[in-house]
């Protein structure tokens, strides 16, 4: 899980009194959370990795204070709604990061500490929960630098005077010699599409996600900030904005809106928008196993940050901006059991009246692994959630809406149907695995999920992929045949067309009249599209068959 580390000074200045190391480590211990180290100068602790605001120092004093019932605060709205300025976010910049979000925070007094905490958490959170700066990436403008019109697009190859330098660096110049080029200009394809950038009437504020510039730079001087949040989902974007908020809320900052202007579109950032959840106070205790009552509930729900109120017989909860993880009622359930405190929750005994066992389909997978394990194949658990583009396009195949199971509200792109075959899942494998010594042997021996006649169906499937200099049809033949004559099956080889294969080098499995299964060397095109290099062989077949 991850880790962060505070300034003990800091911390204790933003708790508002001292803890001592004993009952500091207890405190965490009951919110779930682990001190990892602990001295006069550092705190380190280690949070849930769905809590990215509990990896601020700010975030974390406010967690603990509420748990402690030391809190002013549970809500957090804008004082003023009107907004500061205005970003025109330009047509070009959708082919490359499309998305972003602002806010501009007044009358901020930042000392060494404060400051230290703001740039480590943006860090920290853009690396780890905005994965590497490509999901997610915040910028930090000293706003009384900021002249003129603001504007956010994707540009030609300008220039600006990154962080700590004087002289001017051209984009492209930046992705190939600056540190933080290298390591981030993947991000943005190294500007193929253009260089998303931030702009004023003056010159370029950032190049974004990858450094900010030198005139705009936030020391322990300025007094007004500019934010902005990019990313690849305007949900996200907008989500991060309300949780910096609510850090710059919490250090005594007047938080004001931005107008971000779009496509002929106007939209105010941030929301600070909380959500209302509404559940039965008997699902809650049947779920926790306590009888909490009416009288304690709405304490308990003030420790772990929400206000709550009576509704008939029902309580309604108020969700903070700042918390990204509360998805549904399920989630206030974990935070009243954490409020509870777990050492008062009873153990119950389990209700077991007779031993397990496996059944046959389980049986059979695990047979199955042993075979490939001799055969020479790695496993591979993968993902049961895919993407159109991996399950269909990159195997040459036609989408089928009607054949796959498609999430209804899906949060990412790359997770947006159930995969309808393994193949896909281990080519991934084997192109990120390039590096590595030859051969590649990997398999995969689970479910997959396809829809026919509006029912869905389940079915255990085997796969396995081998990529080597020589791997050829008589290799993918002999592999399918030792497995059959291993489980003591007759099986009948005929030719096959599959668009995933070389025509002519493509065979269907038959076992009692029934096609179970192909097997082949895989097209060219398809190697080329998971980045793989050398020729592979594959076969899948379906389980139940067998």
């Amino acid at each position: 899980m991850p880790t962060a580390t505070f300034n003990r000074g800091y911390f204790d200045r933003l708790m508002g009194f001292k803890l001592t190391d004993k009952k500091l480590e207890e405190q965490c211990g009951k919110m779930g959370m682990s001190v990892e180290s602990l001295s006069a100068k550092e705190i380190t602790v280690e949070a849930s990795p769905n809590r990215p605001d509990l990896l601020d120092c700010v975030g974390f004093a406010r967690a603990l204070k509420n748990y402690m019932h030391r809190s002013k605060r549970l809500s957090y709205q804008l004082k003023d709604a009107k907004p500061y300025l205005e970003i025109e976010v330009e047509k070009e910049v959708k082919r490359v990061r499309p998305f972003i979000s602002a806010f501009v925070a007044l009358d901020v007094k930042l000392d060494d500490e404060s400051l230290a905490n703001l740039i480590n958490f943006s860090e920290k959170f853009c690396e780890g929960y905005g994965r590497k700066r490509r999901k997610i990436a915040m910028g930090m403008h000293d706003l009384d630098r900021v002249k003129g019109k603001v504007r956010y697009n994707a540009y030609p190859d300008e220039a600006l005077a990154p962080l700590n330098e004087k002289r001017e660096r051209r984009f492209s110049e930046i992705l190939l010699n600056h540190s933080k080029g290298r390591e981030y200009g993947y991000t943005i394809r190294n500007g193929e599409d253009g260089y998303p950038a931030l702009k004023d009437d003056e010159g370029v504020l950032s190049l974004i996600p990858i450094i900010n510039s030198e005139r705009t730079r936030v020391t322990t001087s300025t007094r007004n900030l500019l934010i902005d949040i990019t990313g690849t989902s305007q949900y996200l974007v907008n989500k991060c904005a309300d949780m910096f908020a609510a850090t710059f809320m919490d250090i005594g900052a007047d938080v004001r809106p931005v107008m971000l202007k779009q496509m002929g579109k106007r939209y105010t950032q941030p929301e600070m928008k909380e959500r209302y959840i509404e559940m039965q106070l008997s699902k809650a205790e049947q779920e926790i196993g306590v009888r909490i009552g009416f009288s304690n509930v709405i304490s308990l729900a003030n420790k772990v940050g929400y206000e709550a109120a009576l509704v008939g017989k029902s309580i309604r909860f108020k969700v903070p901006a700042y918390r990204l993880d509360v998805i549904d009622e399920q989630d206030i359930v974990e935070d009243l059991a954490i409020a509870y405190g777990y050492d008062y929750i009873p153990a119950i005994a389990l209700g077991a009246t007779q031993q397990g066992e496996l059944n046959a389909a389980t049986e059979l997978c695990e047979m199955l692994s042993e075979l490939m394990l001799g055969l020479g194949f790695d496993e591979m658990v993968n993902s049961y959630l895919t993407n159109d583009d991996t399950n269909f396009a990159r195997m040459r195949l036609e989408k089928d809406a009607n054949y796959c199971v498609r999430l209804k509200n899906p949060r990412s792109e790359s997770v947006t149907i159930m995969r309808t075959w393994l193949l896909p899942g281990l080519l991934k494998n084997l192109g990120l695995s390039q590096h590595d010594s030859m051969p590649h042997n990997v398999f995969e021996n689970d479910l997959a999920f396809t829809v026919k006649a509006e029912s869905v169906f389940e079915r255990l499937h085997l796969a396995a992929v081998s990529s080597h200099s020589k791997a050829n049809f008589n290799d993918a033949k002999a592999t399918v045949q030792a497995i059959s004559d291993s489980m003591g099956l007759e099986i009948k080889i005929s030719k096959h067309e599959h668009r995933s294969f070389i025509d002519g080098r493509c065979a269907k499995i038959t076992i009692a009249g029934k096609d179970v299964g192909f097997f082949g060397e895989l097209h060219p095109e398809v190697l080329y599209n998971f980045g793989i290099e050398e020729p592979a062989i594959a076969f899948e077949m379906e389980l139940p068959s067998l």
